[in-house]
């Protein structure tokens, strides 16, 4: 009979309810775990108070996401800490999609001699963390993606700390996905982006953000250090960035741009092959859900890609992209995070976006935009093409000087994130 009921409400209705529920129920909720979690980190510091070592996992799924990389390197040399990768399979598409992420991302971090071993076994099993014994655990994403040994038994279990991976420009779902599931009221700390990011945290989790500190973002930290060699196949033309988020078909976010400017962008890079050398940075998540959508599917998807990759003027960009940005003249994209870390580099950018993007962007996302050339046809990129190539734009760098260079003027995101770390655990 309740099923029945439930089936029939209106839409509308049923949306209510579930809103009543997420403020009342599910909260109450939420305000018991964050309280259970504070006594048993208390306990698990006091585990720790008299080790010499103090070991450190980080939880990395997509070499993409990987936005700690000067938090890791810290560690490495602090006599302090003991930090080690762990890759965690990615689980929403499938095992020849894992695999293939797991494989890429391990190399990733062997490529660049970091101390990193892969969650899958030799025999097929997975790695129990209690094997690995971690003292402190590092997140690098907050959303269940993964094997829940490396998720909620993790955060349930141990000193968990999380970075976002993005720089905090969106709202949606009452901010609840960013900012007050399970998982952030069971942190024990929060490294955030911004203070609007604290406020936000404040006004919207159970936790009422006391396990969260604005420390700046620390994967924006190399935008500020000298040059290193360019990544660029073509750098005797314009460098021209094209990021399209993952967004596709995401009515609760929906940022993406992809399905109807995708053959334009192809046309785009062959008219001005004389004048622009592109890069086309998809986020990682594109791919999978290119794969499962029906008028693309897995040849498609490929086929397009390779065309980026080979081309005479064009290349394709899946990992990192700090220096991607850094020897860049331009950028025209429709991502979240990048709304507002390419402005670290001081260039022109083109953000793809109608005015209703404003509704699914909170305050510093909607100042980041509105320091960026916009529109949302063809036409317009296009027209934004032209004029960077007659050298008519000019970046705007107000939001940067307003809103980012102060959490890099003094201490260094990660020296905060290292130091509150040591205060809290000597």
């Amino acid at each position: 009979m309740l099923q029945t009921i439930k089936k029939n409400l209106p839409k509308p209705v049923k949306n209510l309810l579930i809103s009543i529920k997420q403020k009342t129920y599910y909260q109450r909720q939420k305000k018991i775990l964050f309280k259970r979690m504070q006594l048993k980190h208390a306990a698990l510091l006091q585990k720790i108070k008299d080790k010499d070592k103090i070991r450190v996992v980080f939880l990395a799924i997509h070499k993409s996401m990987w936005k700690v990389d000067p938090v890791f390197q810290k560690m490495l040399i602090d006599p302090l800490f003991e930090p080690e990768i762990l890759v965690c399979p990615y689980t929403d598409y499938g095992d020849e999609r894992m695999l293939k992420d797991m494989k890429q991302t391990y190399h990733y971090f062997v490529e660049k001699g970091y101390p990193v071993r892969k969650s899958l076994k030799q025999d097929g099993s997975w790695i129990k963390l209690d094997e690995i014994k971690p003292d402190i655990v590092f997140f690098t994403n907050p959303h269940d993606l993964t094997h829940t040994e490396y998720y909620e038994n993790a955060y349930l279990n141990y000193l968990s700390c999380y970075v976002p991976y993005s720089q905090g420009v969106s709202k949606y779902d009452n901010y609840n996905a960013q900012y007050n599931q399970r998982f952030h009221n069971a942190m024990w700390r929060i490294f955030l982006p911004h203070d609007e990011s604290l406020e936000i945290f404040i006004r919207k989790s159970a936790s009422k953000g006391k396990n969260g500190l604005v420390t700046g973002y620390p994967s924006c930290e190399e935008f500020f250090n000298l040059k290193k060699e360019s990544p660029w196949k073509y750098n005797d033309k314009l460098k021209v960035i094209w990021a399209p988020h993952h967004t596709i078909n995401d009515p609760w976010l929906p940022y993406a741009n992809f399905l109807g400017l995708a053959d334009n962008f192809k046309e785009l890079s062959k008219k001005y092959s004389r004048d622009i050398s592109f890069s086309f940075k998809p986020h990682p998540i594109l791919k999978s859900k290119l794969y499962q959508h029906p008028q693309w599917g897995k040849e498609k998807t490929d086929t397009y890609y390779e065309f980026w990759n080979n081309s005479s003027n064009t290349q394709l960009d899946e990992g990192e992209y700090i220096e991607l940005f850094k020897h860049s003249d331009a950028m025209i994209h429709d991502s979240g995070s990048f709304l507002a870390e390419y402005h670290c580099v001081k260039k022109p950018v083109f953000y793809i976006c109608t005015d209703e993007i404003k509704v699914y962007l909170n305050p510093f996302g909607i100042k980041a935009m509105n320091s960026t050339y916009q529109g949302e046809s063809i036409d317009d990129i296009e027209f934004f093409i032209n004029e960077l190539i007659n050298k008519n734009v000019k970046p705007n760098n107000s939001f940067f000087d307003q809103e980012i260079k102060r959490y890099f003027s003094g201490a260094k995101p990660s020296s905060k994130i290292i130091d509150n770390i040591r205060e809290l655990v000597l």
